[in-house]
């Protein structure tokens, strides 16, 4: 990863974009995984400085992605996510509109707050032909050959986990005694129906805009109790049973199961072939709760650490939530 810039310059070229002085200061936030943020604070403004991750590994363009959605958003009227305000390619940072807000646990999340995501979700996809220059997601699925294919990439990472420590002993064996045989029935149950084709492509009519890494988790409660929501570095054009299915169980904060069959339904009924998606998510659900158990053991694969993790990244945290999502899978009633 290469090293951040210098937050005060950045802000400083970013803020001259817009006619404005230097900031009077700039202070490191909490960020994600992978990018650094700041608050930067004007005279009479605070704005969010976003630099976002790229290696020779990983050269997705987060920036172009995210950018290009959130004015997307504006041009649409929405008015749920941060206002896009200045941008730098060449050093990957951009200047977002700073949300005051409080991170939302997921014990506190109401039917109102499900609505008000499955709104947001509406309100993306009320006019897809004014985005037709938008990119498609990361991982984007648009046959059933897809949504298989990034699945076996992620059995074949995990099966790359060295048994270096006794933690890593244990994903290891979690990976090759409940992963392995439970990638063998979804891979070869998916295969099996003889009604569906993995090759035939989802039409584009029937293709939605999605936020990617849709969920609670990352969204703000405002002061007036409203959510905004964050974070599109992968967002763009995907399949809606993926994007449904993910926010129905997105391990950083599983919902109850009566709150996201609120989103499902609601996702499903905005649908242009509603049955056809409803089909499509209950076929696929086991398969991406398989996924997210790969993802939860990310930080078990070689030349990843959990250095510096929180408490709740820990290696049995993270082995922990792979299990949750992986017992999932296995009760799922596709398969009963």
């Amino acid at each position: 990863m290469i090293p951040p810039p210098d937050p005060l310059r950045a802000a400083s070229s970013l803020l001259s974009q817009l006619g404005l002085p230097p900031p009077t200061s700039v202070s490191p936030l909490p960020g994600g995984r992978n990018n650094f943020v700041w608050a930067v604070q004007s005279a009479s403004r605070r704005f969010l400085l976003k630099r976002y991750f790229w290696s020779e590994q990983d050269p997705r363009d987060r920036l172009g992605q995210e950018w290009a959605f959130l004015r997307y958003l504006r041009k649409i009227g929405c008015c749920r996510a941060p206002e896009p305000l200045a941008k730098d390619p060449d050093a990957r940072c951009a200047l977002l509109e700073f949300i005051e807000g409080k991170p939302i646990a997921i014990q506190e999340v109401t039917r109102a707050d499900v609505e008000a995501a499955a709104e947001f979700f509406a309100e993306i996809n009320l006019d897809r032909s004014r985005a037709a220059s938008l990119q498609p997601v990361s991982e984007a699925c648009f046959t059933l050959g897809d949504h298989l294919a990034t699945v076996a990439d992620r059995m074949e990472r995990v099966r790359t986990i060295e048994a270096s420590d006794e933690a890593h002993v244990s994903a290891r064996e979690f990976a090759s005694a409940t992963l392995e045989p439970l990638w063998s029935t979804i891979n070869n149950g998916i295969r099996s129906q003889k009604e569906i084709s993995l090759t035939a492509i989802l039409p584009p009519d029937q293709r939605c805009l999605s936020p990617s890494d849709f969920g609670f988790h990352n969204a703000l409660r405002q002061n007036d109790g409203s959510l905004r929501f964050l974070d599109f570095e992968y967002a763009g054009w995907d399949d809606p049973a993926k994007t449904t299915i993910d926010f129905c169980n997105q391990p950083d904060g599983l919902l109850p199961p009566a709150l996201a069959e609120i989103f499902r339904e609601r996702a499903i009924a905005i649908d242009p072939a509603p049955d056809r998606l409803a089909a499509r998510i209950r076929l696929l659900e086991p398969l991406y709760q398989l996924k997210w158990a790969c993802i939860c053991l990310n930080h078990f694969l070689p030349g990843r650490t959990f250095a510096g993790a929180q408490p709740d990244r820990s290696p049995s945290a993270q082995l922990k939530r792979a299990a949750t999502m992986a017992a999932r899978a296995s009760n799922n009633d596709f398969w009963q």
